[in-house]
Formats: C-alpha cells, sequence, structure tokens
C-alpha cells in the first residue's frame, strides 16, 4: 500500500504520481504503444516475443493490472492487462491518459495530446455461422450494449446516426432491458494496419474478418443466455435475430467480446489516440460449437503475432 495520502478524489494519484489502479507512474518510463488484454496471462504470451524486456510490474492490491514493457523489431511496446469488462477498460484508458498527459511535480495537463497507439488482442465469440471457429475479427466499429459510453459524448455526427439505426433494431430488447446502446468507431489507420499484417502474415482470408464487435456488459444475460433459474430480459434467439440483421455502412458483426465499445469511444473518438482490436473467435453462439484448447492456443498465437507486426508499422508511421 502507497504512503501518504492521495491528492484528490477525481483523479487518484499518490504523492510519487502513483496511480491508484494501475499502479503506475511517469517515472517507469511506459512505451506509447500498448497492447490491451483482458487476461493477465495474455501479457506474458505477448511479451515472450519482445526482443528484450526492461520493466514488468502487477498491482498487488488489484492483480488484474499487470504490465511488461520491452522492445519487439526495435520498437518500445507494452502489453497491459485490465481485467474484464468496460468498467476495467475506462479506468485503466482514464489513468494511462494521466500516466502520458499529466505533470504530477506541477500539478497540471500537458499543453499537447500524447501520440499513443492502442490495440486489443482479445478473445471473443461469433454470431454469424459463417464465421468459423479461430477466426481474426478486426474491429471496424463497436455496438455497445453496455450504457458506459453514453457517459462520454461522440465526437462524429455520423455515429448519431449509425445510433439511431441501432435504436430501431433493438427497439423490443431496450423496452424489455431498459438500456441504452451506441456506437463507436476504431480508429482507420489501426484496422488497416492490422489488415496488412495479417496480408503479410500469409493468414487465410477464410480466417480473417473485419467489421463490427458488440461490446457485451456481461457474458451470460445481455447475450441471451438463461442459465439455470435465472430469467433474462430476451431470449438468445431474439438476441442472435437482432444480431444477423445488424448492418453498419455494409460491414456485419463479426464478433462479441467486453470492452471494445468503450475504448474506442474514449481512446479513440476522445483522446485521438490510435485504438483498434483484433479478437480470435472462440465460439459460435448460432452453431453452438466451442473450439478445443489446442487450436485455440494456436489461433490466439496467430493473432499475437498479427497484433506485433501491425504495432510496429503504427509505430514507424507516426
Amino acid at each position: 500500500m502507497h504512503q501518504g495520502k492521495a491528492r484528490g478524489s477525481q483523479l487518484i494519484i499518490y504523492p510519487d504520481g502513483t496511480l491508484y489502479h494501475i499502479d503506475l507512474k511517469k517515472s517507469d518510463n511506459i512505451p506509447p504503444n500498448i497492447f490491451l488484454v483482458g487476461a493477465a496471462g495474455r501479457v506474458n504470451a505477448i511479451a515472450k516475443h519482445f526482443d528484450s524486456i526492461q520493466f514488468g510490474h502487477q498491482n498487488k492490491e488489484r492483480p488484474e493490472f499487470y504490465i511488461v514493457c520491452g522492445t519487439y523489431r526495435g520498437v518500445p511496446m507494452a502489453a497491459m492487462s485490465h481485467g474484464i469488462g468496460v468498467a476495467n477498460i475506462e479506468i485503466a484508458l482514464t489513468e494511462l491518459h494521466a500516466l502520458f498527459e499529466f505533470d504530477c511535480e506541477k500539478n497540471k495537463w500537458s499543453d499537447t495530446s500524447a501520440r499513443v497507439n492502442l490495440i486489443r488482442v482479445g478473445t471473443a465469440g461469433a454470431v454469424l455461422e459463417e464465421i468459423p471457429l479461430g477466426t481474426l475479427a478486426i474491429s471496424r466499429f463497436s455496438l455497445g450494449l453496455d450504457n458506459l459510453g453514453v457517459f462520454y459524448p461522440p465526437k462524429y455526427s455520423s455515429v448519431d446516426m449509425v445510433k439511431e439505426n441501432i435504436d430501431a433494431l433493438f427497439w423490443r430488447a431496450r423496452q424489455k432491458a431498459n438500456s441504452t446502446h451506441y456506437v463507436s468507431t476504431a480508429n482507420p489507420e489501426v484496422v488497416e494496419a492490422l489488415q496488412d499484417a495479417v496480408s503479410r502474415t500469409g493468414e487465410a482470408e477464410s480466417l480473417a474478418a473485419c467489421g463490427i464487435s458488440v461490446a457485451s456488459p456481461g457474458f451470460f444475460g445481455p447475450e441471451g443466455r438463461r442459465i439455470g433459474r435465472i430469467s433474462t430480459a430476451f431470449t438468445q434467439s431474439e438476441f442472435l435475430e437482432a444480431m444477423i440483421k445488424l448492418e453498419i455502412n455494409g460491414f456485419r458483426v463479426v464478433n462479441i467480446e467486453m470492452e471494445t465499445s468503450v475504448l474506442f469511444r474514449l481512446a479513440n473518438e476522445m483522446l485521438g489516440y490510435r485504438a483498434g482490436a483484433i479478437c480470435t473467435v472462440l465460439d459460435n453462439l448460432v452453431s453452438d460449437q466451442m473450439i478445443d484448447a489446442a487450436y485455440a492456443a494456436e489461433r490466439i498465437e496467430r493473432c499475437i503475432l498479427v497484433a506485433l507486426e501491425a504495432m510496429v508499422e503504427l509505430a514507424n508511421n507516426p
């Protein structure tokens, strides 16, 4: 536990500049090229590819926040875990923003925005039968089934137009669940870098897809999974029917996960960081299939290699 009183209740930061949740400070020299993962174990799966490692730290009080910094092909990078869900990634992104742009000694924010590249490397499910297990799903848009993103207003008017279509599509679910849906966008340069990396690494076209990621605020009820005696606002068949019909600017749903909505809203749309995501599809809700462990490990490794190559491209083209 840190000694000394935190400066205030808005941004909880200790006298030495350590941020409350991620447990990092400016002098840790975190590079601005960061892979974001939910599971702490995936940090090591990425870091094993680094040419060298300069720094590693895990918050003992909140072990979901774990980071390893090093270089890959000469480019400084970091892999950081944040746990599951939009609430966790909101905390991680906000404190990373402070890490890069707040001067603790001067107690002031920087006059210039940091140049930060963020790639979520995750796992996900699919709702289209034609998307096979093991597919690498690249996010172009995210549909947030959570309501966290509505506390951060979008900057792009086109998103509001899309939102109207989404609201109409999800009218029945909204009436039952009393929830609010919103759309956020990945940075197009990150999308392009990931697609280029897929091509350069020789990935089969049939095992890569780009489109909409649906960000769920929970694993069970928000996706219509009815477990035991727990009822849900809508059935999974109703959920899948809406997902299958969903289309934004010609893109369809390629995966369901739990973080991209807030990642894109905060990092890309509000802060101007370059943020994107690539996820390995582990299950398909329509076919009710689940990937086997050996193939999952193989495809997650491939996902990591694609993300590494994309990050090199982004870092070398600021």
